[in-house]
């Protein structure tokens, strides 16, 4: 028989503050939390003090306690997810049959762009990232989206951490001249990888944009295409943007 997961026990109690909070719809006092959970009153005090910090919890004047604003923000991030992925399908799907290559729908996550979901294209070897899979930011098209979507500090931590490792003999990892990319990105509206991260593949990607204006999300093509310059992949390009605008759209932005 397979030993049980191990688990922080501290973490399991803070679940269940959560879960008694959840469940009872209304503010519940330090009392009244405490006896429910069967916690000692300093115990459970501490646990709210540190869901507090996270805003997990909040505190009303009467000194009542409640599940607080971030698991709001933590529920919507969930939903977000849940509607792109299924609202993005026909999208990923037209933009694939259209240029031949694979598709795909990519977020930020930490200091790594996730994939959501792809869809192949119809011509020849496929190259497409598998979903959930972790691409760097400063080497492939989405990556280079969001950098070129957070400010300037931002972008360097997260590439500090992660780390600017060359792929290809293309990658760019000088600092400056990612720096540079990045502006050309945000004036174009798209961004390009032309062989950063895998010899020969060449991707585009475009922003997705949420209900209050934020670039939430990628859409892009990856595939063999000869040269950026060529017009099947400039063809790509003008697909990518159009359909990201109209992907945009379908999740009720104003694009």
């Amino acid at each position: 028989m397979a030993a049980e997961p191990r688990t922080v026990h501290s973490v399991d109690k803070a679940m269940k503050l959560l879960e008694l909070l959840l469940r009872s719809r209304w503010p519940m006092t330090l009392q009244e939390l405490s006896a429910a959970a069967g916690y000692p009153k300093s115990t459970t005090h501490a646990l709210l003090s540190t869901l507090r910090r996270h805003e997990l919890v909040r505190q009303n004047g009467d000194g009542r306690y409640a599940l607080g604003i971030r698991l709001f923000e933590y529920g919507c991030a969930v939903a977000a997810q849940w509607d792109v992925s299924h609202l993005a399908r026909p999208y990923l799907e037209r933009l694939a049959a259209q240029t031949g290559a694979s598709a795909f729908v990519s977020m930020l996550q930490g200091d790594y762009a996730i994939s959501l979901d792809q869809c192949a294209g119809g011509g020849g070897l496929q190259v497409i990232p598998e979903v959930g899979s972790r691409l760097p930011l400063h080497a492939t098209a989405q990556g280079k989206l969001f950098l070129s979507q957070l400010s300037e500090s931002d972008a360097l931590q997260r590439l500090g951490r992660a780390g600017l490792t060359a792929y290809t003999p293309h990658t760019v990892t000088d600092t400056g001249k990612l720096l540079h990319a990045l502006e050309q990105v945000r004036r174009a509206g798209y961004a390009v990888e032309n062989g950063e991260y895998k010899i020969g593949l060449r991707a585009a990607a475009a922003p997705v944009f949420d209900p209050s204006g934020v670039n939430r999300f990628a859409l892009g093509v990856v595939g063999l295409f000869r040269r950026v310059e060529s017009e099947e992949f400039q063809y790509a390009v003008e697909q990518t943007v159009l359909l990201a605008r109209q992907l945009s759209q379908a999740l009720g932005a104003a694009v």
